[in-house]
């Protein structure tokens, strides 16, 4: 009996809520997901598959994560409803987070996009600039042979009236 009732208590005390992963520290984050990566992997009793899945999703996903993996959450939880169809009483909360955490990934990759185009217009821009400097540098040279070939021409002009007299 006493084995009995320690190995309940063992199993509740691995076995959290929900509740418990939203709750955690940023600090805590890490800590748990390599928990729940390694139970995932060594099969582990004391939590399902399907329910390490879905704790590991509300961890990558987590709002204090210091590096949410929104991408990996979204994985965990398309495996989750596989391996547990009908669902957990949280099937619809589970549909819910599944629309965010895909409107996060499209929004991801949209700013992904959008940083790589800044780099390409920032890089795009120094080269403008430089053909830029380059021009005026042409520009200013180009002035200087005019103002030369001015004087010379005032020259000419005078020695020709010269010859003229």
């Amino acid at each position: 009996m006493v084995i009995f009732i320690t190995g309940c208590v063992q199993q509740t005390k691995n076995m959290k809520d929900s509740t418990y992963y939203l709750t955690l520290q940023t600090k805590e984050i890490k800590t748990e997901i390599s928990r729940l990566e390694k139970a995932l992997k060594s099969e582990d009793d004391s939590l399902s598959r399907p329910t390490s899945l879905y704790y590991l999703a509300l961890l990558y996903s987590h709002f204090k994560n210091p590096e949410p993996d929104y991408k990996h959450a979204f994985k965990n939880l398309e495996e989750y409803i596989l391996l547990d169809p009908e669902g957990a009483e949280q099937k619809s909360s589970v549909q819910y987070l599944m629309s965010l955490l895909n409107k996060l990934i499209k929004n991801e990759n949209l700013c992904n996009e959008l940083k790589t185009l800044i780099t390409t217009l920032k890089q795009e821009n120094k080269t403008l600039t430089e053909k830029y400097e380059k021009l005026v540098i042409e520009n200013q040279n180009t002035k200087e042979i005019i103002e030369k070939l001015k004087q010379l021409d005032i020259q000419l002009e005078k020695k020709r009236e010269k010859k003229l007299k």
